[in-house]
């Protein structure tokens, strides 16, 4: 029997969805949720083919991109179920085509511990020259040829630039090696053995690592918004090389089946123990902060535990949400690169615990400042060195973040994105004046040595003749000098 709170939200989940598919310029919109062992919500909005005009469904295929991350996840533990390895031994016991390897030679080994959490120190990218690599340009393939192992993209080695466990830095190329162990262990290959043991189990008879006759005929097309022609425009098809970090495709009616079985209300595919640690923060800057488990992010949705991952492709957004304990799950599938699906399904299982965002807020700004701590937090703040392991934040933050008061308040700015103009923050507990928020996300400050938390991100304080934001300055006093200095000489 559904809760007041439950049916409230299925009331409105139509035209909540209708809303955001017209007011976000979407082609086509999946929405699926799911309670104890039913899918009590699933339906498309929009197209899923805007040529042909077909209608996007709950039946409708989407790449679901990383959130096929979990996926390996999942198929990576029930080995570790059987026996077939420790987690925290190393994997290059195990590869058998490459190794794992670190930039520095002192460095302990990469475990299937560092793997599945994101801290194996691998960063985005893979050396340039492996991407260039004639059987493996760029990591994509064309839909009509086929995607070569991973040795045609990293050759011998897959590099490290970071200490195993020092950081966590998402990393494809650390998922895509984590279907590669699946493979080297099981005797299978990857997408095989995700359909045996768990998409065939879970009842997933529309989904696939392949695109295969399953999948291919009700695959939406990719679209970009170009606002100025007021037209949806498709995306180049490609194929991903790292297989398992994110090329999966499902429907919104089988990703429901896959959450019932990841609350324990469908196919049995993880002992309940083993899903527990799978859900349980592995690696943590902060009990306040956002964890990762093995293959999912934690989070604590006011004292309520909530497992996710999203996913982003050309021409795609994906976004799931589970609470294992609440027995509820969120699924959000979009046709469009459009992170608005994101906001959905968080704001749709936010809504399903009855979490009230207003009254939050609300709480958040009554609680008083303490200007007299500020002078100690206002500063340059960085994450610890490295290009590769630090890219996202480059194309997030611009690497870089400032606290700065002004107005009689404490502001937070970065070099670009939405916080490049300042954002106030706000106290966000009595007992701790050293924790704000900024428009719903946590930010702790630490002492000794000084950083700043921001979700499973640490910035470290440094000082203002280091920071980007000084040296940037530099740039046009360099050209000048240099402007003159040619003058003088010609």
């Amino acid at each position: 029997m559904l809760t007041q709170t439950i049916q409230n939200v299925l009331d409105t989940a139509v035209p909540t969805a209708e809303k955001v598919l017209k007011d976000h310029n979407l082609p086509g919109l999946g929405v699926g949720i799911v309670y104890k062992g039913e899918i009590i919500f699933a339906q498309g909005f929009g197209k899923a083919n805007i040529e042909q005009e077909i209608p996007a469904t709950a039946d409708t295929v989407f790449r679901i991109a990383s959130v096929s991350k979990t996926f390996a996840a999942v198929a990576l533990m029930q080995l570790w179920e059987q026996g077939k390895f420790d987690l925290h031994a190393p994997v290059n016991d195990y590869l058998r085509d490459y190794k794992v390897t670190n930039r520095r030679s002192d460095a302990p080994p990469v475990t299937f511990h560092h793997l599945l959490t994101h801290t194996a120190g691998l960063g985005e990218f893979t050396k340039l020259y492996n991407y260039l690599r004639p059987q493996a340009h760029f990591n994509v393939v064309r839909p009509s040829k086929p995607v070569p192992p991973l040795k045609k993209l990293y050759g011998r080695r897959l590099s490290a630039e970071c200490l195993p466990g020092e950081k966590w830095c998402y990393a494809n190329n650390g998922f895509a090696t984590v279907g590669q162990l699946v493979a080297d262990i099981s005797g299978q290959p990857f997408p095989a053995y995700v359909r045996e043991h768990i998409l065939a189990p879970a009842g997933m008879a529309h989904s696939d690592f392949w695109r295969s006759e399953r999948v291919k005929d009700a695959l939406a097309v990719g679209y970009n918004y170009k606002a100025k022609k007021k037209r949806f425009k498709p995306v180049i098809d490609l194929e991903q090389v790292t297989t398992a970090a994110g090329a999966m495709y499902a429907t919104v009616n089988d990703m429901g089946r896959y959450m019932m079985a990841l609350i324990g209300c469908g196919a049995p595919l993880l002992k309940p123990e083993t899903l527990a640690m799978m859900f349980t923060p592995q690696y943590q800057l902060d009990a306040r902060l956002q964890g990762m488990g093995y293959g999912f992010k934690v989070d604590d949705f006011d004292g309520r535990r909530v497992v996710s991952h999203d996913g982003l492709w050309l021409g795609f957004v994906s976004s799931m949400f589970v609470a294992p304990t609440d027995e509820l799950g969120v699924i959000v599938l979009t046709n469009s690169a459009n992170s608005i699906a994101i906001g959905l399904a968080r704001s749709f299982m936010r809504r399903l615990l009855g979490i009230s965002r207003a009254l939050k807020k609300s709480s958040d700004e009554a609680l008083p400042d303490t200007p007299a701590l500020w002078p100690s937090l206002v500063g340059h703040y960085g994450p610890k060195p490295g290009f590769n392991s630090n890219f996202r934040l480059w194309t997030s933050y611009g690497g870089e973040l400032e606290v700065y008061e002004e107005e009689n308040h404490l502001k937070l700015r970065s070099l670009k994105g939405s916080w490049k103009t300042g954002k106030i923050l706000r106290r966000a507990e009595a007992d701790d004046p050293l924790s704000f928020t900024i428009g719903g996300r946590k930010i702790i400050f630490k002492r000794d040595p000084d950083r700043l938390l921001m979700g499973l991100n640490a910035f470290e304080k440094r000082p203002y003749a280091r920071s980007i934001r000084f040296r940037l300055k530099l740039i046009p006093i360099a050209i000048a000098l240099l402007a003159i200095i040619l003058w003088l000489i010609f």
